[in-house]
């Protein structure tokens, strides 16, 4: 596990910066301040590997561009710096002077000491994953390294060469869905998939003589399953979360995942169910999460609540902007009420109106762990009321509960 990051003079960062990790972190805050830019760092590195004597700019995983566009243009020294803290409290750590065409390297480690970020077991999937294709590309090297590709396009392959693998022996922390329906990697993806869109079911299918693959989706109706309808007819949600799903279901313990924008595409409910998704997956392996999502931040925090994945420092990075136009970080426990409400300039502060959908579901769990006496029938997307209670006061008891779960 990785436990922090620190980073030098690299693009927005100006000077040293330290990031603390936890087994979950979010990555938030207003757009341009310097959350994929902290994720770039982690990725130029594990794409300079294991060669370090000059820095990989471009390649599978970034393009950045020339050596003045990864080089913070406020630097005070030539300095560029990274390093890992991985446990148990080895420092791994790389330095390299900047010139106009290049970055020289003064030091790097001789041992990755088997960090998780430079092997097979590390998935990234980035913001711009591909949504429904009719076909997808196939890569036997790729999937064989567990790689999804960074835009998810070989999900469709790794589903079908490796969707028989029992989920428990993949990864034993891991809980099991419905069991009944099967233990394997394709049923436990599809029921994480039912669970955003009920009653899906998957199909991944390979064209070896074309080099090809595709997904399918059926759904269930009054009288059984649907044909399967290509993707491309579809939407968007499905494809766009598929490699999330799977990344976050097919590493052994000691892995690591990289995210950014696992909301997109997603209802406010599926938002919700990804952060409970992240944090189960917690329980195994590490994730780097990038997200403008208040929603993936409800669920992860109601997954503490219930005591699914404990709460711990560097669960919670908020990017803003220095004065000077730098930047800097602010750390906080998933727990810590009142600066998750200062997530991205204001996560958490909704009002009733604008979020009737999600936060309602998700309230009604959390208020039941507090024991609350009110506890009105909520429904999905509309607001029902027992009886004996009117809706003024249901309104008022939602409202109660948002602020209980901003200040647990």
């Amino acid at each position: 596990m990785i436990e922090s990051v620190e980073v030098k003079n690299f693009k927005c960062f100006q000077g040293n910066r330290r990031f603390d990790l936890g087994h979950v972190t979010l990555l938030a805050g207003v757009n341009g301040v310097g959350k994929s830019s902290l994720i770039q760092g982690l990725l130029l590195a594990r794409q300079s590997h294991p060669d370090w004597k000059e820095l990989r700019l471009n390649g599978d995983l970034l393009e950045l561009g020339q050596t003045n566009d990864a080089f913070c243009a406020d630097a005070e020294d030539d300095e560029l710096r990274f390093a890992l803290i991985v446990q148990p409290g080895k420092r791994l750590a790389w330095r390299y002077r900047f010139t106009e065409d290049r970055f020289e390297l003064i030091e790097a480690p001789a041992d990755v000491g088997g960090c998780a970020l430079f092997g097979s077991r590390c998935h990234y999937i980035c913001a711009d994953r591909w949504g429904p294709r009719r076909l997808l590309p196939m890569s036997r090297h790729d999937i064989a390294h567990g790689n999804l590709g960074k835009y998810g396009e070989y999900t469709a392959h790794y589903l079908e060469t490796f969707g028989d693998r029992q989920l428990p022996e993949i990864n034993p922390r891991l809980p099991v869905r419905n069991p009944d329906e099967g233990k394997d990697l394709l049923h436990q993806v599809q029921e994480w998939l039912n669970e955003l869109s009920p009653g899906t079911r998957l199909e991944p299918k390979v064209f070896r003589e074309l080099n090809e693959s595709t997904l399918t989706f059926a759904f269930r109706g009054e009288f059984g399953y649907s044909r399967g309808y290509r993707a491309t007819n579809v939407g968007f949600g499905l494809s766009y979360t598929l490699p999330i799903i799977v990344a976050l279901l097919s590493l052994p313990p000691g892995g690591l995942v990289i995210l950014e924008n696992p909301e997109a595409h997603l209802h406010p409910r599926g938002q919700t169910i990804m952060g409970r998704l992240i944090a189960l997956a917690a329980a195994g392996v590490q994730v780097i999460v990038e997200t403008h999502g208040d929603h993936v931040l409800n669920g992860i925090r109601i997954a503490v609540r219930e005591g699914l994945l404990a709460p711990e420092p560097g669960g919670l990075s908020l990017f803003h902007p220095y004065r000077t136009g730098c930047y800097r970080d602010r750390l906080a426990p998933y727990r810590c009420g009142r600066q998750a409400r200062q997530l991205a300039g204001g996560l958490l502060r909704r009002r009733y109106q604008e979020s009737r959908g999600p936060v309602v579901a998700a309230c009604s769990g959390a208020a039941e762990q507090r024991g609350s006496g009110v506890r009105p029938q909520l429904v999905f997307n509309d607001l029902s009321v027992r009886e004996t209670q009117s809706r003024q006061t249901a309104a008022q008891w939602l409202s109660d509960m948002v602020q209980t779960i901003a200040d647990p």
